[in-house]
């Protein structure tokens, strides 16, 4: 159909007004919260605009001509979003966890040439940016590090080594002995060669923070993702106790302490350590002063976050003589653990994609807040509710089949290289098919509290009762996918749904058919998946004890947050405690957010009203970089960057008391 031709069909007429109205939008900079639906994109800039203007031809075509009508319908009646849509009709999946020790030890092929496996710590962390930049362009979504800890230790190990021997003959302490294997626990070489030890140890540490700081900074510089985006890469570390992977730790936290070439806090890799009993949680652990090292980084760039080992859900797959079953996160919260088929591990897999349903929306027409019902009508409630989620589902499905019939040279560095498991038996014309059923289908939901407050009058947050009402329904969501995973034999999960875009634009649609309804419409957002809402007062503590109980339930993904109040930076023992009260809690993945804010005359970092408390520069001379986040990650100028509905869930964020 020539869509774009003159005609009298007046569905083609309309269809070609949405199609030029929206071009204009874009081009002429008229819809900003268009062009800030995603903080990691300047939309405003040429590659920006270019992007979006593509994304939402995609999105546009989707929706007229691909997906099916029931799913459609619901998007139009603002009660089910479609992530990532304009990746829809070409099948691309979500993001992945990748096999870095794989890649590292056998080589790759970028598509453009072959590189050999790295002799050097250097080398191989120049080689890390390299593969998050390759698979960034196979996928829509994140791309992580699941143990890059265990998956460097190898690589410093053959520094050293070489260092060593570089060492015996410079210092000529070479006996002729077999020195056979070389590594930094060997006491014994320590005693008998110790210049030698001591120049390569001194050697191999430099050369290891050097690496750490190249790949922080290419992880913070390389623009390769669609429309000038930085590549949205985590890293998980903090597990490895052997002394090459403790180094390769503490490098990444200097590094990261340290800051980018002027200082500034980085933006990427997303950084998540791995806290466990019996690791590096008490004094005696051996990676016990690493998790201290990790807090006081956090403290001073918010980075790292805290994924927590032991919470049951993380457990139940856990060995500890493989860390590739250990539980690691994407930043924004992805969880893609368990497999019914069997790949209860993480490295070589990941998520397909996830849709979100609006409780609100079904919160407001079965609550208490129209002043239509005098108690919330619970059966119509869910009633509602489970045809939303098959709607939801329908939707997966849909998409799944047109996934799975890709091509492997589609994903071709992802396949071809084996990132995703099992890739490298295809035949680039090969359909992808069975391979991608260990990867999850996800249902996430928006704006708990809110579908409380409209049911109820009070949210989880203000009322015990209310409260159990809130877990009841979070658990029949996961009773749902989980017998649909029965059901269909797919890895079917419950999500909570980090809302970015989407945080305003349930919110301003429902408020356009429903008014502003108090505690429930009446701001420009709606409140991130169960989290108790920023703007209510209440101590840290309870909130992450509230919050808790939900982490079990979201196998797809989940975190908590508090705000503290003041410099973390200037209390360290009290966010050490918060951190380590979220985890005896068995939340799954934590963070604290906090503000940093940086003067460009004098780079003070800390928090900055209108003049820089070091220097006396005014914000209206100099720039303040107000460095703040939002779904997991950071931006820099969350003024510019985020959409509106963002900026005013920051703006009223209340800071949490201890």
């Amino acid at each position: 159909m020539a869509l774009l031709n003159p005609t009298n069909n007046v569905r083609e007429q309309m269809l070609l007004h949405e199609i030029i109205s929206l071009g204009e939008d874009i081009i002429e900079s008229k819809d900003l919260e268009l062009l800030r639906e995603n903080a990691n994109l300047n939309g405003e800039s040429f590659s920006g605009k270019m992007s979006k203007f593509g994304s939402e031809y995609a999105k546009w075509y989707a929706k007229n001509f691909i997906m099916p009508k029931s799913v459609v319908q619901a998007i139009e009646e603002n009660y089910v979003y479609v992530h990532d849509l304009d990746q829809y009709a070409i099948g691309t999946t979500n993001c992945i966890f990748i096999p870095f020790d794989k890649l590292l030890h056998e080589g790759f092929n970028t598509g453009n040439g072959s590189v050999r496996p790295p002799n050097s710590i250097m080398t191989a962390m120049a080689l890390v940016a390299i593969i998050f930049q390759s698979q960034q362009n196979s996928q829509y979504g994140g791309v992580s590090a699941n143990k890059i800890d265990f998956d460097l230790a190898p690589f410093v190990a053959k520094s050293f080594s070489k260092y060593f021997r570089k060492g015996l003959e410079y210092f000529e302490e070479q006996d002729g002995a077999d020195l056979g294997e070389i590594t930094l626990s060997r006491f014994d070489l320590k005693l008998r060669y110790p210049k030698s030890f001591r120049y390569a140890l001194k050697e191999t540490e430099s050369e290891t923070l050097q690496g750490a700081e190249s790949l922080i900074h290419n992880l913070n510089t390389m623009s390769s993702r669609a429309g000038g985006q930085i590549p949205f890469t985590s890293i998980n570390y903090g597990t490895c106790t052997s002394p090459e992977g403790q180094m390769v730790i503490g490098a990444l936290l200097t590094s990261t302490i340290r800051g980018l070439g002027s200082g500034e806090t980085p933006i990427f890799p997303i950084q998540i350590f791995k806290c466990k009993q019996g690791v590096n949680q008490s004094p005696k652990d051996p990676n016990y002063a690493l998790f201290l090292k990790a807090a006081e980084c956090s403290a001073r760039r918010l980075y790292p976050n805290f994924a927590n080992l032991d919470a049951p859900l993380n457990l139940q797959y856990y060995d500890p003589a493989d860390p590739n079953t250990e539980f690691a996160t994407m930043g924004c919260r992805t969880r893609v653990l368990s497999d019914r088929f069997g790949r209860n591990h993480l490295s070589g897999k990941g998520n397909l994609s996830f849709n979100t349903i609006n409780l609100v929306k079904l919160g407001i027409e079965h609550g208490i807040v129209l002043g239509r019902k005098k108690t919330a009508d619970e059966p119509g409630f869910y009633h509602a509710l489970d045809r939303y989620l098959d709607i939801a589902l329908e939707g997966l499905l849909h998409r799944f089949s047109i996934q799975r019939k890709q091509k492997a040279k589609a994903s071709d560095f992802m396949m071809r290289e084996g990132v995703w498991e099992g890739g490298e038996t295809l035949a680039p014309d090969e359909p992808v098919g069975d391979l991608l059923k260990h990867g999850s289908l996800s249902i996430g939901f928006i704006g708990l509290a809110e579908c409380m407050k409209a049911m109820y009058g009070k949210h989880h947050g203000e009322d015990e009762h209310v409260y159990s009402k809130a877990l009841d329904l979070i658990r029949y969501m996961r009773e749902y996918c989980d017998r649909k995973s029965d059901e269909l034999d797919l890895n079917i999960t419950l999500f909570a749904t980090p809302a970015e875009g989407l945080a305003g634009k349930f919110t301003k649609r429902d408020r356009h058919t429903y008014g502003s309804l108090t505690g429930v419409t009446d701001r420009e957002y709606y409140t991130n998946s169960f989290h108790i809402p920023v703007y209510y007062p209440i101590q840290a503590a309870n909130k992450i004890k509230l919050e808790a109980r939900f982490h079990d339930l979201c196998n797809a993904g989940a975190i908590s947050y508090i705000e503290l109040n003041g410099n973390a930076r200037s209390n360290p023992e009290a966010f050490l405690k918060i951190v380590q009260y979220a985890l005896k809690q068995q939340v799954s993945y934590f963070s604290i957010n906090h503000p940093i804010d940086r003067c460009s005359a004098c780079g003070f970092e800390g928090i900055i009203g209108a003049v820089c408390p070091s220097c006396g520069s005014h914000e209206e001379d100099v720039h303040i970089r107000r460095l703040r986040r939002v779904t997991g990650y950071l931006t820099g100028d969350f003024q510019t960057r985020f959409n509106s509905a963002k900026q005013a869930e920051v703006r009223d964020r209340v800071k949490h008391t201890p």
